[in-house]
């Protein structure tokens, strides 16, 4: 008996539905609280959209580098490097600039929110296959 297949969101689709679900949360917040704390959370979206492609990138180079038997020491150190410069970016922007911290922090979050919508929308728009079908 194969396992039921599951549909997963492709990360373009995952980018574009962050963008939306950002300026909509921007404009809540440009509404409800302030400007700063709306472009706060741009810039927690942009920072969490760019690290999704520089992940993304990452990882098809690590893949293609296995793959053709020329792994790297390099390879193996680019993922946790990217994330400690990342980390490093964030807090020099938070606490060395006058950007609003729940702002930020929100526009952060808009990367859940978006994955959550896409992986709801692919497998509610693909239907599990019934027991007779598996």
């Amino acid at each position: 008996m194969t396992p039921p297949r599951t549909h997963m969101p492709a990360l373009s689709s995952i980018q574009r539905t962050n963008l939306i679900v950002a300026c909509a949360a921007s404009l809540l917040l440009l509404g409800f609280r302030s400007g700063a704390a709306s472009l706060s959370c741009l810039l927690g979206a942009g920072v969490v959209m760019v690290n999704l492609f520089l992940l993304s990138v990452l990882g098809r180079i690590l893949i293609a580098s296995a793959a053709g038997g020329t792994g790297s020491a390099l390879g193996a150190v680019a993922l946790p490097l990217k994330l400690i410069v990342v980390a490093g970016l964030v807090y020099l922007v938070l606490f060395r600039s006058g950007i609003d911290g729940a702002g930020f922090a929100l526009g952060v979050f808009t990367q859940l929110a978006a994955v959550l919508i896409e992986t709801a929308r692919v497998n509610l728009t693909h239907p599990r296959p019934s027991a007779e079908q598996i």
